[in-house]
């Protein structure tokens, strides 16, 4: 195993010549701001690269500009702005938006975030989340080995290799924070595998690095407000640094230790994360599957409120669909549109139904329920009067196309008209199966042209009517 990890740690770890170059240029990017920003505050690097732990990869640098706790959180954007464009006039940026606003840029290759916060020293002062991430840099830099950071690198590749890297809504895996404190927390990268592949995800799981939960009692009543995974956050005793983790993954990841441990190999860290459409190809190849995939346009609003609202519509699809018996689902942003892969036990139901009625000893309900069932063969079964009735809709294409036509009514930012969903037939054969989904996409991206197209038609109209009058 040793002689692997050797291997892979190789291939991921930056030289020392990369990691200078990009603390460089983080401290190029500190010099500029911090003649920018308003007295008494103070602009710091965070992250992976102020801690060493980035992949050779990543180039992401996190930069953080503490104010003091007087100024009003309303004021955070405008203060941020006003550093970026002075530091860096005419240079293209982007506001988004977390628990607040910040900066998100690119310079010399670099994803840049420039985070407004308040310094803090310690976290019962904070004001926001992001003001702890000053006090999780300076813990990592005192508590992590330099010997350990290799080990930090090979658990993110491994999380990475198979989906599980990214504490976001979209991924609800291990972020970088909770990467460093599981090596923290365990030595190494081997020991980890070793103890993560004892975990049983049904029971509960409690890592407390600082040990400020002590005794059975107090480590129940954690669980119990922290949830069954528990990572407390040595900055904070009152937070689960695993919070986003969901249970599938934690089941993932038990799972990839035992096979690691079992099979060591280098693909466990190189191999290419599933796509969407290795996820279809897979869902289509399971016996008895019908898969449909669904197309439709992307909203222009942040990711983690993208995906809160696509798992929502992903279960209200698969409630809807609960008589084809719905098996899997799947979802992608990653090409400008959102497509759904949706796995069924069946794609036809019969062309009748039978509908549960009142008691029999209900005389005034059952003849009620007959009268609004005209027309329908009525039956009695387990002492209730029962109709056998025409089925609406017995074909699943037309059934999903239904949900869409109701959420296309809501307030989300998914819903949109029935005429730009496209629903079609995963076959799943050879290479067919990806010309498939394009073919979805390029329908999809014709509906919106046509639709953008026809309203500068209505708009022109209306403005030559203007004219004329």
């Amino acid at each position: 195993m040793q002689k692997i990890l050797s291997q892979v740690l190789s291939s991921i770890r930056p030289s020392d010549e990369e990691t200078q170059r990009e603390l460089d240029i983080a401290n190029e990017l500190i010099g500029k701001f911090q003649s920018s920003a308003p007295s008494g505050c103070e602009v710091i690097l965070t992250g992976s690269v102020a801690k060493r732990t980035f992949l050779k990869e990543g180039r992401d640098i996190d930069i953080f500009v503490l104010f003091d706790r007087s100024y009003p959180r309303e004021m955070l954007e405008m203060l941020i702005k006003n550093v970026m464009e002075s530091s860096l006039p005419g240079t293209g940026y982007q506001i988004s938006y977390a628990e607040h606003p910040y900066v998100r840029f690119h310079y010399r290759g670099r994803r840049i975030d420039l985070v407004p916060a308040y310094k803090i020293s310690e976290s019962s002062e904070r004001l926001s989340a992001v003001d702890r991430s000053a006090l999780h840099t300076i813990f990592v830099n005192s508590h992590l080995p330099k010997s350990r950071i290799g080990d930090v690198l090979l658990l993110k590749a491994f999380l990475k290799a198979n989906s599980l890297y990214g504490a976001e809504i979209k991924i609800k895996g291990f972020s970088g924070y909770l990467c460093e404190l599981l090596i923290i927390g365990y030595g190494s990268f081997p020991q980890l595998v070793k103890q993560a592949s004892r975990w049983d995800e049904k029971k509960p799981i409690f890592i407390d690095i600082n040990g400020f939960h002590k005794g059975k009692q107090a480590i129940s009543d954690a669980h119990e407000r922290l949830g069954g995974f528990a990572v407390i956050d040595p900055t904070d005793r009152n937070r689960n640094v695993a919070a986003a983790l969901s249970r599938e993954n934690l089941r993932v990841f038990i799972a990839l230790c035992k096979s690691f441990l079992k099979k060591p190999s280098a693909v466990f860290f190189t191999r290419k994360p599933e796509t969407f459409d290795d996820k279809a190809k897979r869902l289509a190849s399971a016996k008895g599957s019908a898969v449909f995939i669904i197309t439709m346009p992307r909203s222009d609003v942040v990711d983690d409120v993208l995906w809160g609202q696509l798992y929502r519509l992903n279960s209200q699809l698969e409630a809807h669909m609960e008589d084809f018996s719905p098996k899997a689902i799947a979802a992608d942003d990653s090409r400008h549109i959102v497509r759904i892969a949706l796995s069924l036990s069946k794609d036809t139901l019969p062309k009748d139904m039978a509908i549960e009625g009142p008691p029999l000893d209900m005389k005034k309900n059952v003849i009620d329920f007959q009268k609004k069932h005209k027309g329908a063969r009525f039956f009695k079964q387990k002492k209730r009067m029962m109709a056998r009735v025409k089925r609406p809709i017995t074909g699943a294409h037309d059934a999903i196309m239904g949900f869409f036509r109701q959420f296309g009514r809501t307030k989300s930012h998914l819903a949109c008209s029935e005429e730009l969903v496209v629903v079609e037939r995963y076959m799943g054969k050879r290479n067919e199966g990806k010309a498939e989904i394009k073919k979805s996409e390029a329908k999809t991206k014709t509906k919106m042209k046509t639709k953008a197209e026809s309203k500068k038609k209505i708009i022109k109209k209306r403005r030559t009517r203007k004219g004329k009058k």
